[in-house]
């Protein structure tokens, strides 16, 4: 971008630039025309060499920093940017084009710090912050942006009715009034101007609002309300952001996203909260612990500093989980302090030996030289050398904070909040992982039946230097001894660790003829997990039929707080009355082999997790408590090994990553989730032996990836195999060793098993020289992986296989996740009251959207099917005796994959209401597929397709799915693209908190639940 405007255009520009009333346009020339995009096009569009910046640069809708100043209407896609939002001062929009300049921070309690921005600019700085050009631009923006200069009037968004419902905390009791003194303030002035100006249903009355307010119409709502709003004064009442955030920015308030409540200081409203501020004096209940405070006074700055508050950022409008609160005009309140403190943790790794492996710091490293993390932000802190070591940690914690590096700020504090949080957890102190002999054969997940015998679980001491550097010791320790099991006849399954390192799971049985059981280590005790190895019983408590088959538990995972996820071959225990089968079952993928689901033994009880037929295998857990594994997506065409996410309530089974062979690969298995929050996982081929492929990490926060050069893969649009722009498009999916391909043919390598290390690493197994993954014996040995370099160290090596190794130490315990309201990809509730506990209630935002997710999902764009009925189908499984492909008949159908079975039959069809929107229950669990009316590659018209891939709604959820395509671009075209396939059309939508789920069908109750019924149909389904 260039510097600045000669002297003549600037007169020429800006000689009548703005008056206070609206300009008359001539006839063929806009405001716009005549007096910004000269500046825009001059500033920010032609750099100094010549060169173009903010234009569009392809077809594709790309431009550099997803900006395209070409046009009014260019300019209009990106309204996001004239949000001055955070504490900068500035519209997004002239933030980065002005030199640094200084902050002033406030916190609750009328501390002061003074900070000099450092938000990267490729462009450098353009205006100075006095020049008439940034002014001028300055009072446009503040006008409104229109074309013409005309006043922008608020949009004013229908609120819907308050709520009589209260919110829940620990530390709030409805029954008694508050003690402080100023609750009778609060109650008689302040309530009633809450509840009429801020309890609306779809602003501060909605659920999942951080303020949630009720209708204030009973004591116990005066006490929540009061409870609720307690926290949002500040020592300074002025500076509160419950006033700030209502006031008119004019008068001295800030962007709101609910708009202006208060037009001057003078509103009645305003000014009995003002009173009611003063008297309380400032918010209770202050954390006191050092890593807090630490945070609060020093790392928080840090973020403002390096822009991580710009709206189109880290803000609570955006996707992803990062969505910090950027205060009001420079002033942090309490709740907005102890959101980010809460969020920020997230993002860190305490258990690692170095904060580099914390996603807080790697996505802000450079990736090339730092081993960092594709960030769209960029590499925030790679100018600051990357290394603790020379960091002086003791002015990083009390020097003048605007004088010191923020990476050392922030590595300052992440050994502060280790230092109080695991001072006392378990260092790395050893392996755990499987040895057998090699063998032949295919050997796929889906094998795990095979009876594998001469296994044993071994245990090697280890302990990791302060710079990283992995020790083995010489010897290993054989831990079934004390099991009651033998080597020569024992068959051991993947070793788990528990998340405070003390514990260790795994499954093993002693005969082909014998049920795999989960066994628990727990210091030199080993026993039979008691609960899981319980007759499975429903939940009411009753026998469970075993239809004459083994009753198999295998695969143990640790949720963070002790709970043990397993997958079992014992068929629905939940809600069993809504099915027409009972017990275990067989795949349609192939009925020789047992269908597979997980469940979660908890309070001496199971608990079914998943529903759908086919295998759901090898789950593990993200840090945050979600529970992620691997699903086997087998109907007619149709065959993909596929990663899932759920809550452990049940809720938000959701597609995790490779959901289709766009990627590149049909198989994605072995899924963990490393130190830095990015996904590691086993990328293959149908066909490859011993689930076995190459390596590759997935950073979920850059979206959906193509990697396929098949045009059979894009099953909507083969011609978006051609849209990735190489200088624009951001692969997702990194392969660290680009030798070994996870391809059948043309690879060197052969990878599985990954499991994260606390030095940022992966230890994994690995087998050298391979060269055909549909055929070699194994001979896999233990390796440390860097995933950012391809980097092999071999750690443990041994002429038998050596299999799914696991790192023994602590894990910082973040709890687990619950399904809530306000989680932008998966707004699901489960409820356990017997009304509800049956069904499921599934509202559909947008049907048009959501089809056009079922079948090809690619940044390339989607074409919206027409408003037409959806049919919903249960998807069942081989009828009793059916074993083989041979017994299935008409059921039986053969595609490229080679055979699977398919029954299925009608639940409902759902006609959509005008806006596309439709609302639906069925019975919980049962696994559904739907056909829409959606014209695939080859159609010329739509027609009836059926989804390729079988759904489930948990028993008692209650969930929003898709989004309306008018914020589709907003919310989810970050990851998946905009519903056009113009990337300049990606842009935020701060509209979506208030009005994401204002559609016709949410206030349709359905007036019965939808039950499968008639004739079971067999193939074709197209």
């Amino acid at each position: 971008m260039r510097k600045g405007l000669t002297a003549t255009s600037l007169l020429l520009v800006f000689a009548s630039a703005f008056s206070c009333s609206r300009e008359e346009s001539e006839p063929t020339t806009t405001f716009y025309d005549r007096n910004i995009a000269p500046t825009l096009i001059q500033s920010c569009v032609t750099s100094p060499s010549g060169s173009q910046c903010h234009v569009t640069a392809d077809d594709r809708g790309n431009a550099l920093g997803n900006l395209s100043l070409e046009s009014y209407e260019d300019l209009q896609l990106r309204r996001d940017l004239f949000i001055n939002y955070g504490p900068y001062g500035l519209p997004n929009l002239l933030l980065k084009t002005v030199p640094p300049f200084q902050m002033r921070l406030t916190s609750w309690d009328n501390q002061v710090e003074i900070i000099t921005t450092d938000i990267p600019h490729a462009g450098g700085s353009i205006f100075d912050r006095s020049s008439s050009s940034l002014l001028a631009l300055l009072r446009w923006i503040e006008r409104g942006a229109t074309e013409n200069n005309g006043v922008r009037q608020e949009d004013k968004v229908p609120q819907l009715p308050c709520s009589n419902v209260l919110g829940s905390d620990p530390d709030f009791d409805p029954t008694t009034d508050p003690p402080d003194a100023d609750f009778a303030s609060f109650r008689d002035n302040v309530n009633g101007v809450l509840a009429d100006s801020c309890a609306a249903g779809n602003c501060h009355g909605s659920p999942p609002n951080s303020l949630y307010l009720t209708c204030g119409a009973s004591p116990e709502e005066i006490r929540w309300n009061y409870f609720a709003a307690s926290g949002y004064v500040s020592s300074d009442p002025p500076a509160s952001e419950v006033l700030r955030r209502t006031l008119a920015p004019g008068q001295g308030g800030t962007y709101h996203e609910g708009g202006t409540i208060f037009e001057s200081t003078d509103a009645q409203g305003y000014r009995d909260i003002l009173g009611w501020a003063t008297e309380k004096g400032g918010p209770s209940g202050v954390p006191t612990n050092a890593g807090f405070q630490f945070f609060a006074s020093r790392v928080q700055p840090m973020l403002a500093k390096k822009g991580c508050m710009i709206i189109g950022c880290h803000s609570p409008a955006m996707f992803h989980d990062y969505r910090l609160r950027g205060g009001s005009g420079g002033h942090f309140g309490l709740p907005a302090t102890r959101r980010n403190y809460g969020l920020t943790l997230e993002q860190v790794a305490l258990e690692s030996t170095t904060p580099n492996a914390s996603r807080l710091v790697r996505k802000n490293l450079d990736p090339n030289t730092q081993d960092g993390i594709l960030h769209r932000g960029g590499a925030l802190l790679a100018s600051q050398g990357a290394d603790p070591a020379t960091c002086d940690l003791d002015a990083a914690a009390n020097g003048p904070l605007d004088d010191q590096p923020p990476y050392c700020v922030i590595a300052a504090w992440i050994a502060l909040e280790k230092q109080e949080r695991l001072s006392g957890a378990l260092p790395l102190s050893g392996f755990v992982y499987v040895k057998r002999p090699p063998r032949s054969g295919r050997d796929a997940p889906q094998d795990w039946d095979d009876y594998q015998p001469g296994a044993d679980l071994m245990r090697r001491g280890a302990s990791v230097a302060a710079d990283g550097v992995i020790s083995v010791d010489g010897s290993e320790e054989s831990l079934l001894a004390g099991c009651g099991l033998s080597v020569a006849s024992a068959d051991v399954r993947r070793p788990q660790v528990s998340w405070d390192g003390q514990r260790i799971a795994f499954s093993a049985r002693s005969g082909a003829d014998q049920a795999f059981k989960v066994y628990v280590i727990d210091g030199t005790s080993c026993a039979v997990e008691p609960t899981i190895d319980a007759a499975p019983v429903d939940d009411a408590g009753n026998p469970i039929t075993t239809n004459g088959e083994l009753v198999h538990n295998f695969d143990p995972t640790f949720a963070p707080d002790g709970r043990i996820v397993f997958a079992s071959t014992r068929g629905n225990t939940k809600n069993t009355k809504v099915f027409s089968y009972q017990g275990p079952q067989r795949t349609p993928a192939d009925p020789s082999k047992l269908n597979v689901n997980l469940y979660v033994a908890e309070d001496g009880k199971v608990r079914q997790l998943t529903f759908l037929l086919n295998q759901e295998l090898l789950p593990s857990f993200m840090s945050d408590g979600r529970l992620i594994f691997t699903t086997e997506k087998r109907t007619p065409g149709f065959y993909q090994l596929a990663g899932r996410r759920q809550n452990l309530d049940g809720g938000d089974y959701h597609p995790l990553f490779a959901q289709r062979a766009t990627v590149g690969f049909d198989q994605f298995t072995e899924i963990v989730e490393l130190s830095d929050k990015n996904l590691a996982a086993i990328f293959s081929e149908k066909g490859a032996a011993h689930g076995a492929g190459t390596l590759g990490v997935v950073n979920r926060s850059i979206g959906i990836d193509q990697r396929s050069q098949d045009e059979a893969d894009y099953t909507r649009d083969p011609s978006a195999i051609g849209y990735p722009a190489p200088a624009f498009y951001q692969h997702s999916i990194r392969i660290p060793d680009g030798r070994a391909t996870g391809h059948l043919d043309q690879t060197d390598g052969a990878y599985r098993s990954p499991s994260p290390l606390p030095n940022g690493r992966v230890v994994i197994s690995y087998a050298s020289g391979v060269s055909d993954l549909g055929n070699f014996s194994g001979n896999f040995d233990i390796y440390e992986i860097n995933p950012s370099t391809g980097g092999r160290t071999a750690l443990i090596q041994d002429a038998q296989d050596l299999l799914w190794p696991v790192a023994i130490y602590a894990r910082q315990n973040r709890e687990v996740f619950k399904s809530r309201a306000d989680e932008a990809n998966g707004s699901t509730r489960v409820f356990t009251d017997p009304e509800r506990s049956d069904r499921s209630d599934i509202t559909v935002l947008d049907f048009p959207v959501l089809s056009s997710l079922l079948f090809q999902n690619t940044r390339s764009g989607r074409d919206l099917p027409p408003n037409g009925p959806i049919s919903i189908y249960e998807s069942l499984p081989p009828e009793p005796g059916v074993t083989s492909f041979d017994q299935g008949g008409k059921f039986v159908t053969s595609d490229d994959f080679g055979q699977v079975y398919a029954r299925r039959r009608l639940v409902g069809v759902v006609q959509p209401l005008q806006d596309g929107s439709a609302r639906v229950q069925i019975p919980g669990g049962v696994p559904i597929v739907l056909a829409p009316q959606i014209a695939l590659a080859g159609d010329s018209e739509p027609r009836m397709h059926f989804q390729r891939e079988e759904m489930q709604f948990y028993p008692g959820e209650w969930v929003k799915q898709s989004f309306q395509r008018q914020f589709f671009n907003g919310l989810c075209g970050g990851c998946h693209g905009s519903v056009s396939g113009l990337e300049k059309q990606v842009a935020l939508n701060p509209d979506i908190l208030t009005s994401a789920s204002a559609v016709s069908a949410r206030d349709h109750e359905p007036s019965k639940v939808l039950q499968p019924g008639g004739d079971f149909i067999g193939p074709p389904f197209d």
